[in-house]
């Protein structure tokens, strides 16, 4: 697997990356919201133009041999995490983590998290914020990083919360 930041021609098969990762998600959640998926997207692909003019937005991907099939950010903490977490200076956010479908449970995530957490120490930055609303992701998140920051309860409707993490960068420290 290789581990790089994101260039101009790895837009296109991000997106499909994107679309294929929510896609699955939403059928595996059984989410009903008919609008979830196209508005993920947007807001994903927003992130990946902001990611070309915007320092604090850094998109990385990985790849086994030419295919993109992992891709995560370094970003300002978004609206969810700000709400409820005293935001620490030069804290940011570990975000827009997915893995291809067809790559999962095969090492992708826990290698694209412990390069995420080796260019925030280059980036000089001491820990990050992570949150996730899909009960799946959470369960992932609460095996790799232990119990969550904040628990927003009933943050997506009933029995539907939303989770914060906040964890050291360098792995030494979780």
């Amino acid at each position: 697997m290789n581990f790089r930041q994101l260039e101009r021609e790895d837009v296109k098969p991000l997106q499909r990356l994107f679309m294929e990762s929510l896609s699955d998600l939403i059928r595996r959640e059984q989410f009903e919201d008919a609008d979830l998926l196209d508005e993920e997207v947007e807001r994903l692909n927003t992130t990946v133009q902001d990611s070309f003019e915007d320092e604090t937005v850094q998109i990385f991907v990985v790849l086994q041999g030419d295919v993109i099939v992992g891709t995560a950010a370094i970003l300002p903490p978004n609206d969810i995490i700000t709400a409820h977490v005293d935001i620490e200076p030069n804290v940011p956010e570990i975000g827009c983590m997915y893995v291809a479908p067809g790559a999962q449970l095969q090492g992708v995530g826990r290698f694209l998290i412990h390069n995420m957490r080796r260019q925030l120490v280059a980036n000089q930055q001491t820990a990050f914020y992570l949150d996730a609303g899909f009960p799946t992701s959470q369960a992932y998140w609460e095996e790799r990083l232990g119990p969550p920051l904040v628990t927003i309860e009933h943050y997506w409707g009933p029995g539907a919360h939303h989770k914060i993490w906040r964890c050291p960068a360098d792995e030494k420290e979780t």
